[in-house]
């Protein structure tokens, strides 16, 4: 049986790779939580909201990209921080071929949301990616 935390490493497995990382830029991928201090950095994070018991398991990991947001002054001289559209699109396609109908000997994960843009309370922007996943439990004994 695989519980939370095993669906997040396996999820982290499939975009820990030079494509992803390199784009990074000295950022990293968190499991579960992006710690704090981290707003100029680039980062994803890779957490769960459940897993199943069931015969096949199913469960829900996001993928959280995090970028920097962009400063433009306005014409009125105010200041606005906005999301960085390019470098946030640029990470999210290169995760999608990755995690999308992956099918590995233990898992399988596909596209549910490919990327929703959303505001942290921190007022950082980020994308986030839904996928469903899937594994048989091979510990389940109730055939």
């Amino acid at each position: 049986m695989k519980n939370s935390f095993d669906m997040v490493t396996d999820v982290r497995s499939l975009i820990n790779v030079a494509a992803v990382t390199t784009l990074l830029e000295g950022g990293n991928i968190y499991p579960d939580a992006r710690p704090t201090g981290r707003a100029g950095k680039i980062d994803i994070v890779v957490n769960a909201l459940g897993i199943n018991n069931l015969p096949f398991q199913k469960g829900t990991p996001n993928i959280n990209v995090y970028a920097p947001n962009v400063k433009t002054t306005q014409p009125d001289g105010s200041v606005q921080y906005l999301p960085n559209y390019v470098k946030l699109n640029v990470i999210t396609k290169a995760i999608i071929p990755l995690v999308e109908a992956q099918y590995r000997e233990t898992f399988n994960t596909q596209i549910t949301d490919p990327g929703t843009l959303l505001k942290d309370a921190d007022g950082n922007w980020f994308v986030s990616m839904q996928l469903g996943y899937e594994s048989y439990n091979k510990y389940y004994n109730n055939f």
